[in-house]
C-alpha cells in the first residue's frame, strides 16, 4: 500500500511539473527556423512536449500580416501562409496552406509570437499601427493566449545592408532592441531574446568572423569557400546558376546558420519552459558537443540576463 501511495505521490508530482505548449508563430523565415531544433530539444527532456505552428511567408513584416487579416476576414479561403505543424510527441511534421487568422479562430493555443520583418525592425516607425492592430486581434480570439515578442537579430558583418544603412551589427542590434523593447513596453509583452543571445555567442565565441576579399567570390572554385567562421549567422554556399548551368557561390548574411538555429532553439527552450538548457539533450549530427554545450550556455546567460542588461 505505501509503495502504491509513493507511486501516486510521484507520479502527482510529475504530472504538476510536466508541460505540454501550443505555440503558434506567426512570422516568416526567422521564426520557422524555430522547428529546426525547438521540437527534438524539447522531446529530448522528459515530460516536456509542444506543438509548435509556424503561420509562415517570407520576409513578412507587420503591415503586411495586418493587411493579411483584414484580406481573411473578407475571404476566409484564401491560402495565404503556409501553415506548418511540429509535434515534439510524435515527431511528426504536417503542412497546409491557409489563414493566420483561421488559425486563431479555430485553434487553441498558449502561446502566440509576433515579430517584425528584420530589415524594418530598426525602424519603430515600421511597427505601428499594424503591431497594435494584430495584437488586439489575437486578443478577441486567443484570450487565453499568452503573446510574446521574438527579439530577432543583426546580420553578419559582412551584409550589403551596413553598407546601405551605414550601420555594423552591433549598432543594427541595438536600434531593433529599442524598437523591440518599446513594443514590449507599449504592451506589457515579454520578449524572447534571440538577438541578444547571437550578440553573446559573438563576443564569446574563441573564433571571431573575419572579412574576405570579396574577389574570391569570383576566384574560388568549388568546393572551396572563404573562411566564414566565428557567426551563429549567414553562410557561403555552392548553388547552380539556373540559366548558365555554371556553380556559383551564393552569399546568405541574416539568416541563421544550423549552429545558429541550434542557439535559437536553447533560447526559446530555456525562456518558455523555465528550465536549464543543461537539461537539453539533444544534439543535431552537424554540431559537436562541445559547440553545443557552448551554444547552450549562451542561450542560457541571454536568458537570465536580458532583462538585467535593459536596466
Amino acid at each position: 500500500m505505501k509503495k502504491l501511495l509513493l507511486m501516486f505521490a510521484m507520479t502527482a508530482v510529475f504530472s504538476l511539473s510536466a508541460k505540454h505548449l501550443n505555440v503558434l508563430m506567426i512570422g516568416n523565415s526567422f521564426s520557422i527556423c524555430v522547428g529546426t531544433c525547438l521540437p527534438q530539444m524539447v522531446k529530448s527532456v522528459p515530460g516536456e512536449s509542444i506543438t509548435l505552428t509556424s503561420a509562415f511567408i517570407g520576409g513578412c513584416y507587420l503591415e503586411q500580416h495586418w493587411n493579411n487579416i483584414c484580406a481573411a476576414e473578407k475571404n476566409p479561403e484564401l491560402k495565404q501562409y503556409l501553415i506548418t505543424v511540429w509535434d515534439s510527441a510524435t515527431g511528426k511534421t504536417t503542412e497546409n496552406y491557409q489563414t493566420a487568422l483561421a488559425l486563431l479562430k479555430t485553434q487553441k493555443y498558449d502561446i502566440i509570437t509576433i515579430q517584425q520583418n528584420s530589415m524594418y525592425s530598426i525602424d519603430y516607425s515600421t511597427y505601428q499601427p499594424y503591431a497594435n492592430n494584430l495584437i488586439a486581434v489575437i486578443k478577441k480570439y486567443q484570450p487565453q493566449a499568452e503573446i510574446i515578442i521574438q527579439q530577432t537579430w543583426s546580420y553578419r558583418a559582412d551584409a550589403l545592408f551596413f553598407e546601405l544603412k551605414n550601420l555594423n551589427n552591433d549598432e543594427m542590434y541595438q536600434k531593433l532592441d529599442q524598437a523591440y523593447q518599446k513594443l514590449a513596453a507599449e504592451n506589457g509583452l515579454r520578449i524572447i531574446p534571440t538577438g541578444y543571445a547571437i550578440q553573446i555567442s559573438r563576443k564569446n565565441s574563441s573564433l571571431k568572423f573575419k572579412g574576405y576579399d570579396k574577389n574570391l567570390l569570383t576566384s574560388l572554385s568549388w568546393p572551396d569557400l572563404p573562411p566564414q567562421a566565428g557567426d551563429v549567422v549567414g553562410k557561403l554556399f555552392w548553388k547552380k546558376n539556373s540559366k548558365t548551368g555554371r556553380m556559383m557561390i551564393e552569399k546568405d548574411t541574416s539568416h541563421l546558420n544550423i549552429r545558429g538555429e541550434y542557439l535559437q532553439a536553447a533560447v526559446w527552450f530555456a525562456f518558455l519552459y523555465g528550465k536549464n538548457t543543461s537539461e537539453i539533450k539533444f544534439v543535431p549530427e552537424t554540431i559537436g558537443n562541445d559547440d553545443a554545450e557552448f551554444l547552450k550556455k549562451c542561450a542560457q546567460e541571454a536568458v537570465d540576463n536580458f532583462r538585467e542588461e535593459q536596466k
